[in-house]
C-alpha cells in the first residue's frame, strides 16, 4: 500500500503531546449484547449476537473534519495515555494539556507493540484495505448466530430440559449443539441476504429436533424476521459493513498495532475521513 503512514511503540517514546478530548465509541459490547450508534443495527445484534466467546468489544470512530488540528499521531497518542497511564478511565479534568511517554512503565508498554513491519503486513493482508475489514477480522462481526434453545428461552420462559448451555436435548435423548451458523461479508447487500436465509433455514434444518423448545416452524419463522431485518438494514445502507462503521470501505492511509495476539486485538486506524481505534479482548 503505497503512501500507508505506519507507526508503533517506538514513534511515541520521548515525544510530547497534546492533549486532546477523544470521541464517544461507536460501539462497544460484550457476550452479553451490543451497543451502537445505530438502533436498528443495535437490535439486530441483540436478536443475532456476535459470536466471540467472552470478549469485550470498543470501538471509537474520530471524524477528521469536526477535529482539523488532530493528527493520527495524536488521536493513537491519546488513546495510549488512556490505556497506559490512566488504567483505561477518562483523564482527570486538571490533568496537563501536554504530556510525554518517558516514565518506565509507558516504555515497557510501547516496546511491547507491534513493528511497523507487522502493521504493514497486517494493513496488506485486508481483503478490502478498509477498516471494516479490522472489525470483521477482530470481533468476528461478520459471524451470525441462531441459538434455537436460547431464542426458545426468550419465546417460552423457562422450560425442562432446557438451558443457557451449549448442549440442547434432542427429542430422541441425546444432545446436540442447536445452533446455526452463517457468515457474511462487510459487502452483503440487500439482494445477497435471500442465500442468508436460504443458508441459515438449511441449517436448521439440519439439525435433530429440540425437545421442548420452540417448533422447527416457529424457529425459521424467527430466522426470517432477522434476515428481513437484516435486509431493511442493507438497503438503507448499502452493506451491511456501511451499517456497521462509517466510512467503512475508505481506503487506509494509516495504521498502527497496539497488540494483535489470540486474546488481544487493538489496532489504529487512519484515512482520508477518519481515525478509529478497535479494540477486542477475549478470555
Amino acid at each position: 500500500m503505497s503512501g500507508l503512514q505506519v507507526l508503533d511503540g517506538k514513534w511515541f517514546m520521548d515525544k510530547d503531546f497534546e492533549a486532546v478530548p477523544l470521541p464517544d465509541r461507536w460501539m462497544s459490547g460484550t457476550c452479553g449484547g451490543l451497543l451502537h450508534k445505530d438502533p436498528e443495527l443495535q437490535a439486530f445484534r441483540k436478536a443475532v449476537p456476535i459470536y466471540c466467546g467472552d470478549f469485550e468489544l470498543s470501538v471509537s470512530c474520530l471524524r477528521r473534519k469536526d477535529a482539523r488540528d488532530v493528527s493520527f499521531e495524536r488521536f493513537i497518542a491519546n488513546h495510549l495515555r488512556r490505556r497506559l497511564l490512566l488504567g483505561g478511565a477518562a483523564a482527570p479534568e486538571d490533568a496537563p494539556r501536554r504530556f510525554h511517554f518517558r516514565q518506565e512503565h509507558s516504555a515497557k508498554e510501547l516496546a511491547g507493540m507491534s513493528e511497523a513491519q507487522e502493521a504493514a503486513s497486517y494493513a496488506e493482508s485486508l481483503p478490502h484495505r478498509a477498516p471494516v475489514d479490522v472489525l470483521w477480522d477482530a470481533a468476528n462481526f461478520g459471524g451470525l448466530v441462531w441459538d434455537w434453545q436460547r431464542r426458545s428461552l426468550e419465546q417460552l420462559g423457562p422450560v425442562p430440559g432446557l438451558n443457557r448451555g451449549v448442549y440442547a436435548p434432542a427429542v430422541d435423548g441425546s444432545k446436540f449443539i442447536p445452533r446455526i451458523f452463517v457468515d457474511v461479508s462487510p459487502a452483503l447487500t440487500k439482494s445477497d441476504t435471500d442465500d442468508t436465509r436460504k443458508s441459515a433455514l438449511e441449517g436448521l434444518e439440519a439439525l435433530p429436533e429440540l425437545r421442548n423448545g420452540l417448533p422447527r416452524s416457529a424457529m425459521a419463522r424467527l430466522i426470517t424476521d432477522d434476515v428481513h431485518a437484516l435486509a431493511a438494514i442493507c438497503q438503507k445502507h448499502g452493506t451491511f459493513g456501511s451499517a456497521a462503521l462509517p466510512g467503512a470501505f475508505d481506503p487506509i492511509t494509516g495504521i498502527c498495532l497496539k497488540a494483535q495476539t489470540g486474546n488481544e486485538h487493538e489496532t489504529f486506524i487512519a484515512t482520508d475521513e477518519h481515525f478509529y481505534f478497535f479494540s477486542l479482548f477475549t478470555s
